[in-house]
């Protein structure tokens, strides 16, 4: 910043009352020299402060702004820099209602048991003698060849303590025939509290799911939904609860670009996966570097047509006959150009997997596939690897479970029972 010191030219000497003052030739330079030097010395002083304010403010007004939609930036890989926002996404309107019933009944299934063996992994779970008496009460069960099925009362469900509940409900969750203890709701222990105010449930029904919650790592999980809505006399409460139940983190996601990125590296990375061309991806993103900021891209431009045709939606609700598109569908069909509905078939799936894949140490590309496993080593989910911690996967059959990209963290929690699950990678053979 340059300074002009101004001093008027042809200043004359001041008159008071007709005196004058008069100065002689000596006096006259060193007056001349003092005022030089004063004015030298201001300059100098308010060049110095306003040096440094610049200084200061300037970084700031250089500094190139995140993204204010997408504010994380990762670090970058051979995938880019990913610009991330979480985000918690909710069932349809139109899904929930299906729900917000209040006619539906709890039942406890145990496939291919006896009575006696109910009882014994009901007090192994800590279930009291009275609870489990009641519980297998003559109204309260059906016993056939093909297995026991208990109908508990909402008082039974309601006595039982949390523990109780987390470890009873983890035994269910081994049969299938459980749905909500095997996929439970889940909710992060830090969101429930804003999730419920968001959705104006009324807080008596709050501290009733409360008290039927169970905790694994840092989620909350709740089976016992029929025994709420038992309790909720109006369809708009039930609706505001399950709306909050079925919220889930999910993972918007951009590619972030600047006037020196590195295309080629970035086109090599996403150019591999098939369906991706990088001959339409490179004029796109060279038109975005060659801006003087640079931009952002959504990351929909780089996922194979199954991915992108499904992202961020919820299937059409299912009909008797229709595909099962489940976790292991959708993982496995990631790649393929047309989805293979043979996949639905867990025995054709891992056939298919043993021809088609191998395992490898850790996920590099953009399409390896990510397996879930219990302590007894079964498969209980699938997913698949996109870049740096995102995965895009689909949790569950059920038609109100969209397709998302998730956190490899967050995905281990909501399937953790009483421990991580083991994770297991593998890789096309074509790649």
């Amino acid at each position: 910043m340059k300074l002009q010191h101004h001093d008027p030219d042809g200043a004359k000497t001041p008159h008071h009352d007709g005196s004058t003052i008069r100065l002689s030739l000596t006096g006259l330079i060193i007056l001349c020299v003092s005022l030089i030097a004063t004015s030298s010395l201001i300059t100098h002083l308010m060049g110095f402060h306003l040096s440094r304010g610049t200084v200061i403010k300037q970084p700031a007004a250089q500094a190139e702004p995140k993204p204010p939609d997408l504010p994380n930036l990762n670090p970058s890989g051979p995938w880019g820099e990913l610009a991330t926002l979480d985000v918690d996404i909710e069932q349809p309107l139109e899904y929930v209602s299906f729900e917000a019933t209040t006619n539906r009944v709890a039942y406890w299934i145990f496939p291919g048991t006896t009575l006696d063996q109910v009882r014994d992994l009901m007090l192994a779970s800590g279930l009291t003698q009275a609870q489990a008496n009641t519980a297998l009460g003559v109204d309260q069960v059906t016993n056939t060849p093909a297995a026991v099925v208990v109908k508990p009362d909402d008082a039974l469900v309601l006595s039982l303590s949390p523990e109780v509940r987390c470890k009873f409900y983890t035994a269910l969750a081994a049969w299938p025939e459980n749905k909500l203890m095997r996929e439970p709701y889940h909710l992060e222990e830090k969101k429930v509290e804003a999730l419920f105010i968001k959705n104006d449930v009324d807080p008596a029904t709050v501290g009733m799911v409360r008290k039927l919650m169970y905790s694994r790592g840092n989620n909350c999980y709740f089976s016992d939904l029929e025994v709420v809505l038992h309790a909720m006399p109006t369809e708009e409460g039930r609706v505001n609860l399950l709306k909050s139940l079925t919220s889930q983190t999910a993972v918007l996601a951009r590619l972030r670009l600047r006037p020196n990125s590195d295309i080629d590296k970035i086109l090599g990375y996403w150019g591999a996966v098939p369906g991706v061309r990088a001959k339409d991806l490179r004029p796109l993103l060279e038109s975005i570097t060659n801006t003087p900021e640079g931009g952002t891209i959504s990351l929909l431009y780089f996922l194979p047509p199954f991915a992108r045709e499904r992202l961020y939606t919820f299937p059409l609700p299912s009909k008797p006959g229709d595909t099962k598109m489940d976790c292991h569908w959708t993982a496995l069909n990631f790649l393929n150009e047309t989805p293979d509905d043979r996949l639905q078939d867990n025995a054709y799936a891992s056939k298919y997997i043993e021809s088609s894949f191998y395992q490898i140490g850790k996920p590099s590309m953009c399409g390896d596939l990510i397996f879930l496993l219990d302590g007894k080593g079964v498969v209980i989910h699938s997913a698949v690897y996109i870049a740096d911690d995102l995965v895009f996967t689909k949790n569950g059959v059920n038609y109100a479970q969209p397709w998302i990209l998730m956190r490899i963290k967050t995905l281990l929690g909501v399937y953790t029972c009483t421990a991580e699950p083991k994770v297991l990678y593998y890789r096309r053979k074509a790649a």
